[in-house]
């Protein structure tokens, strides 16, 4: 196949001999134009928990379309979109309002905006900045870069970006049962300078709940993170939680916020899993607390998008929701972690190169100690063994599709099995 005008992301303008061409996807796999069958086990970048084709998808659409696919969102409603607005506010109790757009870089934008304009109103717009955490990703937009805490990412960009304060020392562990999960030796006299000198001037706290994707699938404290959000509402911090990657069931449950850390944010992000992948759609739920303030000043927020509340992608967002009330895939992929530390766990010791593992629900990493040349080559071997993996730095992680993820493990386990066994081999030939 021969592809000379598409530029794709994160690359280089030219293809390159690594590309995987697909013709089709069905369930976990992806099917090339020569005829391999890849197993996605990155969940296509973490946004298919049903996998390809789901007959849950097909059939939403092809229903919704019988109707309408999209009209035009402002002063026009309809049943699809205010069923799914009330479904994603009863994850919540303090929730009352969801406002869409497209893409998660755009959900917190929005999310950003609406706790900067409440400062307005408030007559506070002396807070302007916001505290974001090192490691924590948000979006590749000029005004979500700001909150980038992985210089590498906006570092081009740097005299586009306004300046915020970002949370050093971060706890992190490799999983639930790590002994700072729950007691991260917090130092309570070093955070609350921090705040005493940052909050002044800032509005929100963003966080990404529990897992920092984009840093490597790093896991932090549960303890940390509520000490930190607690802290940070004592100095009257706005929370702005963004569950784009870990929301609506990669953790086992719909709201990591509210669910694992036991807080109801002022603002919740959601994107990727929302729709099972299948049409681009974010959303941000909002405290009452925040639209009792627009209420009260009477108030418009000025910012809209073409395609907010897309009837398609919240008849899909809808029926995905009730597929994890009504089936086991919530309390599978709790299943699913003890199994999936036991694979890391007996590839770890099989494979000296393997520095350390953590897993959570149904993530798991590997971090490698392998040189850049190795690891630039695991995801080409990766594809040869019918695996698509794709590290992040020195971070090789697996976040498969969620609606079979009990049996597809034995697949996962085989196939990075022998890729790593592949790696080993060009360590020997090497030394």
């Amino acid at each position: 196949m021969q592809i000379n005008y598409t530029w794709l992301p994160a690359d280089k303008p030219d293809i390159s001999d690594t590309n995987v061409y697909v013709a089709k996807a069905h369930q976990s796999f992806l099917t090339t134009t020569d005829g391999k069958q890849i197993y996605d086990a990155i969940s296509s970048w973490w946004c298919k928990p049903l996998g390809h084709q789901h007959q849950l998808v097909r059939e939403s659409i092809l229903k919704q379309l019988d109707c309408f696919e999209h009209h035009i969102p402002a002063n026009a409603l309809n049943n699809t979109i205010e069923t799914l607005s009330n479904r994603l506010t009863k994850i919540f109790t303090q929730m009352d309002k969801v406002m869409y757009a497209c893409d998660g870089s755009s959900a917190v934008e929005i999310a950003m905006k609406l706790s900067y304009e409440i400062r307005v109103l408030q007559k506070q717009s002396q807070r302007s900045k916001f505290i974001a955490l090192s490691g924590g990703y948000h979006g590749e937009t000029v005004f979500t870069l700001s909150v980038c805490g992985i210089p590498e990412y906006k570092k081009n960009y740097e005299a586009l970006i306004s300046t915020n304060y970002f949370i050093d020392n971060i706890t992190y562990v490799t999983g639930t049962n790590d002994p700072l999960w729950s007691d991260c030796n917090f130092d309570n006299i070093y955070w609350d300078s921090f705040f005493i000198n940052y909050a002044p001037t800032s509005t929100a706290l963003i966080i990404e709940p529990i897992v920092q994707g984009t840093a490597g699938m790093k896991i932090i404290s549960r303890d940390f993170l509520i000490k930190i959000i607690n802290l940070a509402k004592t100095y009257d911090l706005h929370i702005i939680a963004d569950e784009i990657m870990v929301g609506l069931g990669r953790l086992g449950c719909y709201s990591v916020s509210k669910e694992i850390l036991g807080i109801e944010p002022d603002l919740v992000c959601f994107a990727k899993n929302l729709t099972a992948g299948a049409i681009p759609m974010s959303t941000v739920v909002i405290n009452r607390t925040i639209s009792d303030c627009f209420r009260e000043h009477q108030k418009i927020f000025p910012h809209s998008h073409t395609h907010s509340c897309n009837a398609l992608a919240a008849a899909v967002a809808v029926n995905y929701l009730n597929y994890l009330d009504t089936t086991s895939v919530l309390n599978d992929v709790k299943l699913a972690e003890s199994e999936i530390f036991k694979i890391l766990n007996n590839l770890k010791a099989k494979f000296s190169f393997i520095k350390k593992i953590s897993v959570i629900a149904s993530i798991g990493t590997i971090e490698l100690d392998l040189s850049k040349n190795i690891l630039d080559q695991v995801f080409t071997i990766g594809i040869e063994e019918l695996i698509y993996i794709r590290p992040i730095g020195n971070s090789l992680y697996i976040m498969p599709p969620l609606y079979n993820i009990l049996e597809d493990l034995e697949v996962i386990a085989t196939r990075v099995n022998n890729t790593l066994d592949r790696i080993s081999g060009l360590l020997v030939t090497s030394a």
